[in-house]
């Protein structure tokens, strides 16, 4: 089986194509623009513009895919709103110029689109937990980038459209995950206080915002069960089902620490005032369709960060 995976250098990317490789009877390739993968890659890596839809349309011809995972995006939600034109060439035009290469090229290909779960908008607490059936209401750029190329795959789903499944994750952490992001900032300052870089202080945003973070290597198992028996044109939630205080991950992450006494300041540039108070998700469908649930504690999940920002830190 040929799998294509777009944006394979990124976070989930990495991990997705570990995942994918533990089958010895696929051949991966994986695309990226600026960061190329390291040299343990399972596959094949190739240097794209994935809003060049002349390169996109010539890889898509000579590599003919059978699986094809579309990570490639701004997901980053403060970057996108910085650049919002080059956050819809990527995340907007970037997936059209792969459906319609798709179409052309590799018509009987499974795609997998992996949207967000800010497509929901604002929430009131009371309406957790969220299910695919409530109607999408973007209140960023970010989340309106992810939510149009949603419309454009059902648009290339409709028969006898191609067979696309549509992903919609919730929080997602583990190791890989950049320092942009709250989990990994948390567990990189402590490993430099650890190691004595910095005073025994963490800088956060807001956490009393409540969450569903799952692990990274659990969503990475989710993805490829969903494209081989999701509905075409389906959507499924891949989530915890649990609602966890950014403020939890903090404790959880220095009570690992061994520094004892870590204060804590809030950094105003980190804050987000337009942030739902609490937003978690229901995987009842996915499970329903495939028995993947989440497997892997936050704990521990949280532990593997620490311990890999602590590497990092040793060098």
């Amino acid at each position: 089986m040929k799998i294509l995976i777009t944006g394979v250098s990124g976070f989930v990317g990495r991990c997705l194509a570990v995942e994918l490789a533990r089958d010895a009877n696929v051949q991966i390739v994986g695309t990226y623009l600026h960061n190329r993968p390291s040299d343990d890659f399972p596959g094949r890596s190739v240097k794209i513009d994935i809003s060049d839809s002349e390169e996109v349309s010539a890889l898509i011809k000579e590599t003919a895919p059978d699986e094809i995972y579309h990570l490639s995006a701004i997901s980053f939600m403060p970057d996108a709103e910085k650049d919002r034109s080059r956050a819809f060439g990527i995340n907007v035009t970037g997936g059209l110029n792969l459906l319609e290469a798709v179409s052309k090229h590799a018509p009987n290909a499974k795609v997998l689109y992996t949207s967000t779960s800010e497509v929901y908008g604002k929430v009131a607490p009371s309406e957790n937990p969220l299910v695919e059936s409530r109607n999408p209401a973007p209140a960023t750029f970010y989340a309106a980038s992810k939510q149009c190329l949603e419309l454009i795959c059902q648009q290339y789903a409709q028969k006898p459209g191609l067979h696309i499944v549509i992903a919609r994750p919730f929080n997602h952490i583990g190791p890989g995950q950049s320092e942009k992001f709250a989990a990994p900032a948390f567990a990189m300052q402590i490993a430099r206080i650890e190691a004595g870089l910095m005073e025994p202080v963490i800088t956060t945003g807001n956490l009393d915002a409540e969450r569903d973070f799952s692990d990274v290597r659990d969503v990475v198992r989710a993805y490829p069960a969903m494209l081989r028996q999701g509905e075409k044109g389906g959507v499924y939630n891949v989530c915890s089902g649990v609602p966890t205080k950014v403020g939890a991950i903090l404790q959880i992450l220095r009570e690992m620490s061994t520094v004892i006494n870590i204060a804590h300041e809030l950094d105003p540039d980190r804050m987000r005032p337009s942030e739902n108070p609490k937003i978690s998700g229901s995987f009842e469908k996915l499970t329903s369709l495939t028995g993947w649930s989440p497997s892997i504690k936050l704990e521990t999940t949280l532990s593997d960060l620490l311990d890999e920002c602590r590497g990092k830190i040793a060098g």
